[in-house]
């Protein structure tokens, strides 16, 4: 029997934008690319593993973008299989929207854990992979971004445990592939770009909560490319592309996974990154006058008239007092350079003592609230958070970024 060959891909986000910035063109390379590499890895199964849009109600363009993607993949290659599962970025209903034309075609969307009755469709969540014979050769279960609803009270290990069951009693011999978006620890996390998340009390799961039986564990939330230490391969596609500065040194891919009787066999395929980032001064923020020298001798190779494919700037500027005219110098200096600047960073230097909260000088995008909460508590009552007090001011934080009833 041939091997079934999957490309395993997440975290697109489309609709991005970046700091006001559209993200629209990098996406459309991207899409051309991955068309392209569908064909030359000649894939059987095409698995997103979340996180497919921004926000939860994204953009016409964005759903628009997605939709004719899908359309052109079955066009120049009818016989792939495509699976898109929902993550914490995604509205679970938006989605599984598609499935209502679809049915139960060789396109799924899978945004909410499918239910029966209150309890998980195994018959829904469980699929066969074809190889390219037509013949099944693995099965997959498509595990979205679980919601505090889709846990029992064994949490989320009892429901993956549960999966795991019903998906190796239906692939016997077969590989076994689960999915799934969530935050698994000993996972590198982008500090700048990945909301948290929190399923069943837990911001990281165990790597052990997938089964021994997997061939493969395809997963999406993490934007850094990386495998997971495991018994099992446990892999994060990442991004395609950077969605904040501080990811610009990640080598995005997308990973082509080969399975059959022999094993597991995972190849890391380099995305083309459309757009460059650049950091000025390259190392630690320096004084403004240091730094407006580097940026009148900026020297952009690229010669491009399109203003979206222009690469992005973030300056960092060591100030020791209020420096009022920082932004229009810095702006001056880069009139005419083609570039989009992102943000200012401002550090401020100061000698001895406590960097406290009040004393630095950060953007707000860069506050993390949870971090906030702790300083201030112990600014206030000289100690850290309690335990239960913390993880209440998470659940709070959960509560704040819900959309249409659905937590992320």
């Amino acid at each position: 029997m041939k091997p079934v060959r999957l490309l395993h891909t997440s975290d697109w986000h489309l609709g991005h934008e970046l700091m006001g910035h559209s993200r629209e063109s990098e996406h459309e390379a991207f899409l051309i690319w991955l068309l392209e590499a569908l064909e030359e890895h000649k894939t059987d199964v095409l698995l997103v593993t979340g996180d497919v849009y921004d926000v939860a109600n994204p953009p016409v363009s964005a759903m628009r973008r997605l939709y004719g993607f899908v359309r052109e993949v079955q066009r120049r290659v009818p016989k792939i299989q495509i699976v898109i599962i929902g993550g914490n970025h995604d509205s679970a209903l938006r989605i599984d929207l598609p499935g209502a034309l679809l049915e139960e075609g060789r396109v799924r969307f899978v945004g909410a854990l499918p239910r029966k009755e209150r309890e998980p469709d195994f018959d829904r969540i469980c699929m066969p992979l074809e190889n390219a014979d037509g013949e099944v050769a693995a099965w997959l279960a498509a595990v979205p971004f679980c919601r505090p609803g889709d846990l029992g009270q064994g949490g989320l290990a009892e429901l993956y445990g549960s999966i795991a069951d019903a998906a190796a009693a239906k692939a016997g011999d077969l590989p076994l592939v689960l999915s799934g978006h969530l935050h698994v620890a000993g996972g590198e996390v982008s500090e700048m770009s990945e909301r948290r998340i929190v399923v069943g009390g837990e911001e990281a799961q165990a790597a052990s909560l997938f089964d021994s039986r997997a061939a493969y564990v395809a997963l999406g939330h993490l934007h850094r490319p990386q495998t997971i230490r495991s018994d099992v391969p446990i892999r994060y596609a990442g991004s395609p592309f950077p969605l904040s500065a501080t990811e610009r040194e990640y080598r995005h891919s997308v990973s082509v996974v080969t399975l059959d009787s022999t094993g597991t066999r995972v190849e890391e395929v380099a995305v083309p990154r459309p757009v460059r980032f650049l950091k000025v001064p390259a190392g630690a923020p320096k004084p403004l006058n240091a730094v407006l020298a580097e940026l009148e001798s900026l020297k952009i190779e690229e010669e491009l008239e399109e203003r979206d494919r222009h690469p992005f700037l973030e300056v960092g500027v060591l100030v020791s007092g209020p420096e009022p005219h920082l932004q229009s110098r810095i702006l001056a200096a880069l009139d005419g350079k083609p570039v989009r600047l992102t943000r200012i960073i401002r550090e401020r230097s100061i000698e001895g003592g406590s960097r406290a909260l009040a004393a630095r000088e950060q953007e707000l995008t860069d506050l993390k609230p949870e971090s906030v909460f702790a300083e201030l508590h112990r600014t206030q009552h000289g100690t850290d958070p309690a335990e239960g007090l913390d993880k209440a001011f998470n659940e709070l934080l959960i509560a704040a970024h819900c959309d249409d009833g659905e937590a992320v």
